[in-house]
């Protein structure tokens, strides 16, 4: 992971208190297709990328952030991009308010056109910038989903939608795998037998999977256990020197008596 992505994880962290964010890596690539956000999870980056011979405006923001709550959510910050050269210092800003539509990145601009969906704790399609970079780059976080779609010239093998979701196991984050295979629709009637899907990926089932025992680990577990042993071990020794100065303190009370009666 980026270095300046854990910068914008302790960022994160700060402005919205109680809030936790755990990014995950990139999702998965498949052969012949691209994959898309219908919305984006509330913790979601984007990168304040611009297109060549322009950068980013002196302090100006370097990502835009979803934030909110389940009932109101929206993009945080502005991109702002100005010109490199110094004769021409064009600077512009970004309404929201005044964007109606997303620009599609370089990602989606591959997949068929699809209405975003409205879900509690998302942002829709952020608003695009002037002289923004062709490819959007978004930082995700546990939960997010992405949906998979072969692109132009291929079809799909599965009839379900293929979807793949970031999860956090074992203190670790992951993607699930989207089940889609993609053929040449010129191939359409060589694989009869392939239309039915695998799997649905809508409903991943939960399986209740055992963390490894990593190196770390063990090693706790037997340092515990040779405490433990060291502990039980010197407890006893305790009680056997207890149980020896008993016995010394009891034959010479016993000695004294008896020298007592002979006087």
């Amino acid at each position: 992971m980026e270095p300046r992505l854990l910068l914008w994880g302790l960022v994160t962290f700060i402005m919205v208190p109680g809030f936790r964010t755990d990014f995950c890596d990139d999702p998965p690539q498949l052969s012949k297709a691209t994959f898309r956000a219908l919305a984006y999870k509330i913790g979601t980056m984007l990168t304040c990328d611009c297109e060549a011979g322009f950068r980013r405006v002196k302090y100006g923001s370097s990502y835009m952030l979803c934030t909110g709550n389940s009932s109101h959510s929206f993009w945080d910050n502005r991109c702002q991009c100005t010109s490199n050269s110094l004769r021409n210092p064009e600077n512009v800003t970004t309404q929201p308010e005044e964007q109606t539509e997303g620009k599609p990145t370089e990602m989606q601009s591959q997949m068929e056109p699809e209405d975003h969906v409205d879900l509690p704790g998302h942002c829709k399609e952020p608003p695009p910038w002037e002289h923004e970079a062709k490819k959007r780059i978004y930082h995700f976080v546990v939960g997010q989903t992405v949906h998979y779609q072969c692109v132009q010239g291929f079809r799909a093998l599965q009839r379900h939608p293929a979807v793949s979701v970031c999860k956090m196991a074992c203190e670790k984050t992951s993607w699930t795998l989207p089940l889609l295979t993609c053929a040449e629709e010129s191939q359409h009637h060589q694989f009869p037998g392939e239309e039915e899907p695998q799997a649905s990926m809508d409903a991943p089932p939960e399986s209740k999977t055992s963390c490894p025992v990593t190196t770390t680990d063990f090693q706790k577990h037997t340092e515990v256990a040779t405490t433990m042993e060291t502990f039980l071990f010197t407890e006893e020794y305790q009680i056997a020197v207890a149980g020896c100065v008993f016995l010394l303190i009891s034959v010479l009370l016993l000695s004294a008596l008896s020298w007592r009666r002979k006087w």
